[in-house]
């Protein structure tokens, strides 16, 4: 397998069907229930794995292995991780199948507090009011990617782009032999909250359209979205998203987030974020027309940090992993990853 199972390693393979995780409150059964429709048959199956923090927590870790191990065994594998009021979940409906139908090795991983990982540290039995800082998850991210055999390459999707970003200005100069955070082949970036954080782009949104900002800023802080399908639909999704994967993706969205991913004040107090190390890796910057929570202007924003030409989809909304035309996203992805950045791992 790619990681081994060992103490060593903090991962210990999952029996999903014996595992109740810590919850607030009444323990839940796992949240992430697979349908895959619109996903042609695949031949590897995903795997509940569960890795083990420094400090003891316990992070939800999906694995989908490539229909084609040699090809693989060339390649950098994925990592996907998702942003607030989602989870492992998100990845693995869509693109976890696409891309190891493609030769690679899938990973996704849900941030502590979030999906089936804990909301209680084995070692301090106290519930968490917030999941984590961007420093605290971005090290979650560095103690887990230390235990692969080879750099992954490393998605993002909203808040979760932006520990991303918080992640790079930490990582190690292997040529300087500096310390840090491990290295990762490459980054990608889809519908994230760019270096400047959320706040420019509410006042864009206010600007554009008071109403639907307000409806926009209401369905968070309420989280409308676990009840309302127009709620969900108007945070994350297209007009012509078929009504039974709406349904579907809510009840996810519902159970996935027992508390907030990420502490706001941490993050106004450290954006805007220094921009990327001299020895970043490649990055791949994508956005939608259609998304209502990170707007056009604010993935032209990351991908100028970059020093990339960001891709900006037609009718794509902000869970574009999930969304009706997840399709062309993943497929841009992917040209980026053959053309960019296995060259470079070669």
């Amino acid at each position: 397998s790619i990681m081994q199972v060992s103490s060593k390693s903090h991962l210990a393979l999952l029996n999903s069907r014996q595992w109740a995780p810590k919850r607030l409150g009444v323990p839940r059964a796992p949240v992430c229930r697979l349908s895959r429709q619109g996903v042609k048959a695949h031949a590897s199956p995903i795997e509940d794995m569960r890795h083990i923090t420094a400090d003891g927590w316990g992070l939800e870790l999906l694995l989908q292995r490539a229909e084609d191990p040699s090809a693989a065994d060339a390649r950098p594998p994925l990592l996907f991780v998702h942003g607030s009021y989602h989870a492992a979940w998100c990845w693995a409906e869509k693109w976890m199948p696409y891309f190891s139908s493609r030769g690679f090795n899938t990973y996704a991983v849900s941030l502590r507090a979030q999906g089936n990982s804990d909301c209680i540290s084995s070692e301090k039995d106290t519930p968490v009011v917030v999941a984590g800082t961007l420093d605290s998850h971005a090290k979650d991210l560095g103690d887990l990617i230390a235990e692969f055999p080879k750099a992954p390459v490393v998605i993002g999707h909203s808040f979760g782009g932006l520990i991303l970003q918080k992640y790079l200005s930490c990582m190690k100069d292997e040529s300087e032999g500096s310390s840090g955070l491990p290295r990762v082949a490459g980054t990608g970036f889809v519908c994230c909250v760019p270096p400047s954080g959320n706040k420019d782009m509410v006042f864009r949104f206010i600007k554009k359209d008071l109403w639907a900002s307000i409806k926009i800023t209401y369905g968070f802080v309420f989280k409308s979205f676990q009840k309302s399908l127009d709620a969900a639909r108007e945070l994350f999704f297209s007009e012509d998203l078929p009504k039974e994967e709406l349904e579907r993706y809510q009840k996810q969205l519902a159970a996935c987030s027992p508390v907030r991913l990420i502490d706001l004040s941490d993050v106004n107090k450290q954006v805007p974020l220094p921009l990327p190390p001299a020895h970043a890796p490649p990055a791949f910057v994508l956005g939608g027309e259609d998304d209502k929570v990170v707007d056009v202007q604010a993935v032209q924003e990351l991908a100028e940090a970059y020093k990339v030409k960001p891709i900006i989809l037609p009718k794509m909304a902000h869970d574009c992993m999930l969304d009706t035309r997840w399709e062309q996203a993943a497929s841009e992805l992917e040209k980026w990853l053959m053309d960019t950045v296995l060259p470079a791992t070669k």
